[in-house]
């Protein structure tokens, strides 16, 4: 273990007096051989190149020891950048509990990421566990802890007055020394490392981490059900839609919507599930893809809805699956989709992901969210082309408005702009929009963030989909490509203009002006001075 010294101490006793199997060390020098992991603990987080150097050397010394750092509650870094260090795990202010539990999995060739959680404590519950000793302790550290964070801002002032910047650090350095002191004298370890209140009936703290991943092992089957069980939380909840789109998808009923979701993924893990079973699976992986699309799409139609549900059609009673299935056309590809073997091949082949320029190991947590990523996107573009399907139906059968779609679109006008909507959408994407993001090499994806629909945009190379455009979506990307080309020049030409016009009206009309002024002037003197 590498902490602090106090720290270290109290945290070695906590781990080991209910664990016998775990043995720290604290001094190097008493290290025989080589560690199953190292905890480095850390008290300040906030030069990320300095903390990489440093597990950049411990992993020269113990290159077979998995690192797992500890950090406190505050820290200034992102997730993304504590995701960069290149440790098997980050645990930000963990419970005891929950830090032995993370050992045990880094140790067993696991990974963990919890980062960036939000703790709410109940003040009545503290006072009842551990006393008014234990109270008045907490009280006292939170004075402290304001007064540092007071420092914090008043040193993260450019402006400041070097000698005044002087006294606030000396400042600063006295109240960790003196929070360093009082734990050492009368504080438990749950003042450093929140423990959950001892009771079972009353939960009073809770504890939410935005980035949570844990993976106990790199086998498929793990690893899929890590991604397959952060995708269903994001998609438990009616998603509000703020890209301004997917108008097809939110013109079905809250149920249908939800169900149409959730279906795909389920779809989604299925097809992974049979294609993990299969042997050479590499090799016939390109063809399976091939016939995987229609396959799910008619899969979801029949299993998103009760599969014994009929309705009348001319007199006649239908299953409605069966007649979604018929007339639906399976094989609509989206341009903008990427190809699912994007996210297929990773996972069935532990295949590195390229991210930022970087070839990044399929159980690096930030490999798990780049094809969470991509998963939600292809269930949300999916979505809106089943939802097309069904809306079309709906229009050929209306006895199906009411099942599906909400209540506004009941009436066979409202359903008919809707499809105009729609249709008239989707033309100006691909005849304008997707030729422009193909030129300027961007891709649009869809994800859920805070239970939010929304779009973000990624760079990469898009050459090979620009040259497959037909004549008139190129010209839209030859007009671009015209107007950067003319840009200077326009720009040159005004700015001359401008120039000219400044040079008219100071030069000539000004100095012309300014005569006239003059003159004006001198004969009024003349004719003040004779009167």
């Amino acid at each position: 273990m590498i902490a602090p010294s106090l720290l270290g101490e109290s945290l070695a006793l906590q781990l080991t007096s209910e664990d016998d199997n775990l043995e720290i060390i604290l001094d190097k020098k008493d290290i025989n051989g080589l560690p199953k992991l190292i905890l480095f603990c850390l008290e300040e987080v906030e030069l990320s190149n300095s903390i990489k150097l440093e597990i950049h050397k411990l992993k020269e010394r113990w290159d077979q020891s998995p690192v797992l750092i500890v950090i406190p509650k505050s820290i200034k870094l992102s997730s993304d950048d504590l995701m960069t260090f290149g440790s098997e795990g980050v645990i930000q202010d963990p419970t005891v509990e929950l830090l032995r539990d993370t050992i045990n999995i880094v140790i067993g060739g696991g990974r963990v990421f919890k980062i960036n959680n939000e703790t709410n404590y109940n003040a009545d519950s503290i006072h009842n566990s551990y006393g008014l000793g234990h109270w008045l302790l907490t009280s006292g550290l939170s004075q402290i802890n304001k007064d540092l964070y007071t420092l914090d801002q008043m040193i993260a002032k450019k402006s400041i007055n070097t000698f005044y910047l002087f006294i606030l650090i000396g400042r600063r350095r006295e109240l960790l020394t003196a929070k360093r002191l009082i734990i050492w004298l009368w504080g438990p370890l749950e003042v450093l490392i929140e423990s959950p209140i001892k009771s079972n009936n009353n939960k009073n703290i809770i504890n939410k981490y935005n980035t949570d991943i844990t993976i106990k092992n790199t086998s498929t089957n793990e690893l899929w059900n890590v991604i397959y069980k952060r995708v269903k939380e994001r998609l438990q909840d009616d998603l509000i839609n703020s890209t301004n789109e997917l108008a097809a998808l939110y013109s079905l009923n809250k149920s249908k919507r939800c169900n149409l979701l959730k279906t795909l993924l389920k779809e989604f893990s299925t097809i992974i599930i049979k294609l993990d079973s299969k042997n050479n699976r590499e090799k016939e992986l390109e063809e399976i893809l091939k016939s995987i699309t229609p396959e799910l799409r008619a899969n979801t139609l029949r299993n998103f809805i009760d599969s014994y549900a009929r309705l009348k059609k001319n007199g006649v009673d239908v299953f409605i699956s069966d007649f979604l299935v018929h007339n639906a056309d399976l094989g609509i590809l989206d341009d903008e989709l990427p190809s699912i073997a994007l996210i297929i091949d990773p996972i069935l082949n532990n295949k590195p992901i390229l991210l930022d320029g970087d070839y990044l190991s399929i159980e690096d947590p930030r490999s798990i969210i780049q094809l969470e990523t991509f998963i939600l996107n292809w269930i949300l573009r999916t979505a809106e082309i089943v939802s097309e399907e069904i809306i079309s139906s709906c229009s050929e059968w209306p006895e199906l408005r009411k099942y599906f779609l909400n209540k506004e679109l009941v009436s066979t006008r409202e359903l008919e702009r809707k499809r105009n909507h729609i249709n008239t959408n989707n033309q100006l994407q691909n005849l304008f929009k997707r030729p422009v993001r193909l030129y300027e090499s961007k891709r649009l994806y869809y994800t859920v963030k805070n239970k939010k629909i929304e779009k973000v945009i990624t760079l990469e190379p898009r050459d090979d989909e620009l040259k497959k455009l037909d004549w008139a979506q190129r010209q839209i990307a030859f007009i671009i490509e015209l107007r950067d080309a003319l840009a200077p020049q326009v720009q040159a030409i005004i700015q001359y203009l401008g120039d000219l016009i400044v040079l008219i009206l100071t030069k000539v009309v000004g100095r012309s002006i300014g005569l006239i002024g003059r003159g004006i002037a001198q004969g009024m003197g003349r004719n003040l001075s004779k009167g």
